[in-house]
């Protein structure tokens, strides 16, 4: 009987052994996933980097989002194949983000750690979804994105929809709100009221793909209805160096 015994539990063992991680590295982090995730990781996920930031990953659907802790705007990131198996996500202007190590490990790049902040899955959350919204609702949006900014520069900013794809409200108030913290963030720039003197309004346009641009005073963002919330318009970043650079160092531009 004890020599059964025995043998049951070295099968069981070797059984454990098979099904286990088969390296350190599969003990300390999780299996690799074929797309290059951690397989332990769950595709939307709450992060918190050594530094205190916390954000949201989701990659639930066909897309890669994310958002900080304490922020409305939903960043919309591109997954490219990075050295060694990594995995380096970028936002619209072409800067890293995020990394994801082959074995699943999570960095945090941001302007105050450019070498990148190690960040731990804290938890499971709940995927992006868009807000309620109507046309009512999006002229409310666009008031308060005008107020925001108007404040700001000690002026009046129009910010103005005029043709406004039906069933588009939450793209065109979400992009309001972006619009409206790259402008601020503009305004609290050393060169903020050299920046923002020539800006006289904001208005929001169809088109593809999405972009800003300045033009004769107005920073007309281009949305693209197709690409869905999130994916269809500029983020704050872009934004915010289309304005900035619009006006060389040292120009003398008026309002």
């Amino acid at each position: 009987m004890a020599a059964l015994m025995l043998l049951f539990c070295l099968a069981e063992s070797g059984a454990a052994l098979a099904d286990g991680p088969r390296s350190l590295k599969e003990a300390m982090f999780g299996k690799k996933a074929d797309d290059n995730r951690s397989a332990s990781r769950p595709p939307v996920a709450h992060f918190t980097s050594e530094d205190g930031q916390g954000f949201i990953l989701d990659e639930s659907g066909n897309r890669s989002l994310m958002r900080f802790d304490g922020d409305d705007e939903v960043w919309l990131l591109t997954p490219t194949q990075g050295p060694k198996g990594d995995v380096i996500y970028k936002n619209d202007v072409g800067e890293s983000v995020l990394k994801s190590t082959r074995w699943g490990g999570m960095i945090l790049f941001s302007d105050d750690r450019p070498m990148g902040d190690p960040a731990a899955v804290t938890g499971k959350a709940d995927a992006f979804t868009p807000g309620r919204m109507s046309p009512s609702l999006l002229f409310q949006s666009l008031v308060h994105a005008s107020r925001r900014v108007s404040l700001a520069v000690g002026r009046t900013i129009g910010f103005d929809a005029p043709d406004v794809t039906p069933g588009a409200d939450f793209l065109y108030a979400d992009a309001a709100g972006v619009a409206a913290e790259a402008l601020v963030q503009a305004s609290q720039q050393p060169r903020g009221k050299q920046i923002m003197a020539p800006l006289r309004g904001v208005q929001f346009i169809e088109g593809r793909p999405p972009s800003a641009t300045m033009q004769n005073g107005v920073l007309v963002l281009k949305l693209d209805v197709s690409r869905g919330d999130w994916s269809g318009r500029p983020s704050s970043r872009r934004i915010l160096n289309v304005v900035v650079t619009s006006v060389p160092v040292g120009s003398t531009a008026r309002r």
